[in-house]
């Protein structure tokens, strides 16, 4: 059966009750085959998502999501649901930063649900998300992971276009993450962004243009590995932060980043990211696409 996903519900002047926008979804099962390859054993995908051809790279099924459209728009929602069973690896990727564009009254969203059952491993390694100026944006993620199972869940966020000038200028983002492991809930993070508030005015004073970066970390015997999160936090330097957290729980972290530019964030997602993969004793999946090292 498909897996459940939180629904943003319409609200006056959101532009869903007028039609506006677009219903958007994906829904996918990772499972391993009769030879343990892991393939799609589910998959269901509406406009504007579509998926690129996935193919298979260091046992893992490498599926790149692709919004072909120029964003996200008013009223747009898009839900997702991806499960992955024991035995099959998946990475969901996508070729191509996600933006949300100007809204005149009301926002767009996103609903995500991730499940990863015991003995299965799932990353999620999106491209940069770039809130555009005047863009109202939502996202509700819930990731539950079983004892036994791994996770690589990656975000990162810019502070707009700022290659057009636009640093800080959307309307706001609301973002809502739940991670739940062992059936326990050991992550609530809630956090609405606004320009003009005192928390964006203090980061904008340390880095004028912020980008954020953060990835949550779920495997077996990272309790016992502290060379790697000195080795993560040995990335620090005048054109970054970095913070490593524990979750409560063994083998549960959380590290996120703030970099002064486009090009550090890049960085260091792929420095942190190779850190993770050489702790887990893999090569990590091959992405197909230039990234910075």
């Amino acid at each position: 059966m498909p897996a459940a996903a939180a629904v943003i519900e319409a609200e006056p002047g959101s532009g869903a009750e007028t039609g506006r926008g677009i219903r958007g979804h994906l829904h996918l099962v990772c499972a391993p085959d009769s030879r343990g390859v892991p393939i799609l054993r589910e998959q269901s995908f509406r406009a504007p998502i579509h998926l690129s051809k996935p193919h298979l790279d260091e046992g893992a099924l490498v599926v790149n999501v692709v919004n072909p459209t120029a964003g996200l728009l008013e009223g747009d929602r898009i839900e997702q649901n991806v499960r992955v069973q024991s035995g099959a690896r998946l990475l969901l990727t996508c070729p191509s930063a996600s933006r949300a564009h100007r809204v005149r009254n009301g926002w767009s969203a996103v609903s995500q649900t991730f499940r990863v059952e015991a003995g299965g491993a799932l990353e999620v390694l999106p491209e940069m998300f770039i809130p555009q100026a005047g863009a109202c944006y939502r996202q509700s993620t819930r990731v539950e992971v079983e004892c036994g199972g791994e996770l690589l869940f990656f975000e990162s966020l810019a502070p707009g276009r700022v290659a057009s000038g636009e640093v800080f200028e959307y309307g706001s983002l609301d973002w809502r993450t739940d991670l739940i492991f062992g059936g326990r809930p050991i992550v609530r993070e809630r956090y609405c962004l606004e320009p003009g508030s005192d928390s964006i005015q203090a980061l904008r004073r340390v880095f004028p243009t912020a980008y954020y970066g953060s990835v949550l970390a779920v495997g077996r015997g990272w309790e016992v590995e502290a060379e790697i999160w000195q080795e993560i936090l040995g990335l620090q330097s005048s054109s970054l932060w970095v913070g490593v957290s524990p979750l409560g729980m063994d083998g549960a972290w959380s590290l996120k980043w703030i970099a002064a530019d486009a090009l550090t964030l890049r960085a260091t997602t792929s420095k942190v990211r190779a850190a993770l993969y050489r702790r887990m004793r893999r090569q990590a999946p091959d992405l197909r696409r230039v990234c910075a090292r």
